[in-house]
Order: structure tokens, then C-alpha cells, then sequence
């Protein structure tokens, strides 16, 4: 296989919209990590100052001593929710900010409310622990069942991930233009990102259609490319002919068609050239 690539060479005043990648350098932002720090002490210090005061009321009343376990398992309980609520408040903050704002609104929006719920989930289980109820069915109930659960949805939860990953490092973004190759689906799909939802990304080829790759694909089995630098843009095509057919032939019968294309455009004329050589079936131009 011989591959002919083609460099088209774009210039600033035509019409064609470039995607370009600013370079950001992100700083990481503690104070959400202060207040998490600062919020665990304040609640130390309400838990022992409030201690110490039933203790001291216990000793001029001797009559609430009877109530006096009680009031120490209230008072543990309502620090633990309302400190508990504050940090969650305070985590959420902080995954939006750095996370969520870089997927789309409704991969945003599914994960939210996932975290939601093991956020919570975590703090009525520590309320009920210090209410003092026995959770040893529930946790070993709670583990065998993620077993299961988690076994079930192993493919599903890799494409979660997958896309997280992929579009918090911002590897792909809508509207870049990609080519995904991958012994899974054989020939290159070259095309448009459309959409990026949880599990699946949209990708609009060349033809017009729409294919949906699960986002696994991206950090799997698939060699990922852009096509687009600053004020160019790199085109693969492929094509079958003959093993006979001169490769030479056949790049200046490509360049001419090509160029007479451009030329209509009023665009500036490409550079073709091989970027490789395998078998003598196939072209990629």
C-alpha cells in the first residue's frame, strides 16, 4: 500500500474557519482544600466545646445525666450534617469548576447527578454510624451488589471514563477534525466531531454520514489524529486501484483534479506528496 498525502497550504483570507488550540496553563486552585481543612477543625472544636459544656451541665444538673449519652450522639449527628452538607457544597464547587465545565452540558449534567448520589449516600451512612446503627449487613450487602453491578456495566463505565478523560485534556473538541484508525473497523474514518456525549462521540464523515464510536475507542484500539494545524490541514484519502497502475500516474492525475478544484475555490493549491509505502493495492492521497 502506498500513501500520498495531501498538505493543503490554507491562506488567511478565505472563508474557511480554522480551529485553533490556545495554549492555557492552568493553575490549581487550594482554597476550596483550605476551606475543607478549615471547615473539619471549626466542626473539631463545636464537637469538644459543645462536649464540654454538656459535661459541665451534667455536673451542676446531675438529674440530665441520664440523658446525657443521648445529647452526645444529637450533637455528633447534627455536626456531621451540617459539616458534612458544607463540604459536599464545597466539592461540588470545586469538580465544576475544574471538570465539568470542559464536558458538554448533558455529560455535565449525568455525572452531576452521579455524584450527587454517592456524595450523600456517603454522608447518611456516616450519620447512621454515629447513631450507632449496625451497618455490617449493609456494607457487605452494598460491596457483593457494586460486585455485581459493576461486572454488569464494566463496558458502559469504560466509556464514562473514556470520555471524561478525552474531554477534560481537551484531546478532542467539537468541531475538530479527526482521522481514527483502528484494526476494529478497518478503513480510516476521517470526519467532523459533531457531538460528545457520556458514552459516544459523533463523528461526520467525509460522506455526510454520522457514526457514533464509543468513547473506549479513543483510549483503546484506535491511533487518533488531528487533521488540523495553524493555517493548513492534513486530508488522508484513500483509494483502490490496480496493482499495475503507475503511482506516479496516478498522483498527477490526482494533483490536477485537485488543483482544478482549488482553483475554482480561489483557494491557495495544495502539496501532495507519499507519506508512506506498504502494499501496492491501496492509495491514500
Amino acid at each position: 500500500m502506498i500513501l500520498v498525502g495531501l498538505y493543503s497550504i490554507i491562506p488567511g483570507n478565505t472563508l474557511i474557519t480554522l480551529i485553533t488550540h490556545d495554549l492555557k496553563f492552568y493553575t490549581m486552585d487550594y482554597k476550596p482544600f483550605i476551606k475543607i481543612l478549615f471547615t473539619l477543625v471549626i466542626l473539631a472544636l463545636v464537637d469538644y466545646l459543645a462536649n464540654v459544656i454538656l459535661k459541665a451541665l451534667t455536673f451542676y444538673f446531675p438529674k440530665i445525666f441520664t440523658y446525657t449519652s443521648d445529647a452526645f450522639t444529637a450533637i455528633t449527628v447534627i455536626i456531621i450534617a451540617i459539616g458534612g452538607f458544607y463540604i459536599i457544597r464545597i466539592l461540588q464547587g470545586l469538580i465544576y469548576s475544574q471538570l465539568l465545565t470542559k464536558l458538554e452540558k448533558s455529560t455535565a449534567s449525568s455525572i452531576k447527578v452521579a455524584l450527587d448520589i454517592i456524595f450523600y449516600t456517603v454522608l447518611v451512612l456516616v450519620i447512621l454510624a454515629a447513631l450507632k446503627v449496625n451497618l455490617t449487613g449493609v456494607l457487605v450487602g452494598g460491596a457483593v451488589g457494586g460486585i455485581v453491578i459493576g461486572l454488569a456495566v464494566q463496558t458502559i463505565a469504560q466509556n464514562i471514563l473514556s470520555g471524561i478523560l478525552v474531554t477534560s485534556s481537551r484531546t478532542i473538541r467539537l468541531n475538530d477534525s479527526v482521522s481514527l484508525i483502528s484494526w476494529i473497523w478497518g478503513n480510516p474514518i476521517i470526519g467532523e466531531i459533531n457531538k460528545i456525549s457520556l458514552l459516544f462521540t459523533e463523528v461526520k464523515t467525509i460522506n455526510g454520514n454520522v457514526i457514533k464510536i464509543p468513547n473506549s475507542a479513543f483510549l483503546g484500539n484506535t491511533v487518533f489524529q488531528k487533521l488540523e494545524s495553524e493555517h493548513s490541514l492534513t486530508y488522508p484519502y484513500q483509494l483502490l486501484v490496480n496493482a499495475d497502475v503507475p503511482a506516479n500516474d496516478l498522483l498527477n492525475l490526482a494533483r490536477a483534479y485537485i488543483n482544478d478544484s482549488f482553483s475554482k475555490m480561489k483557494i491557495g493549491l495544495p502539496e501532495i506528496y507519499f507519506t508512506g509505502k506498504m502494499e501496492v493495492q491501496t492509495f491514500s492521497l
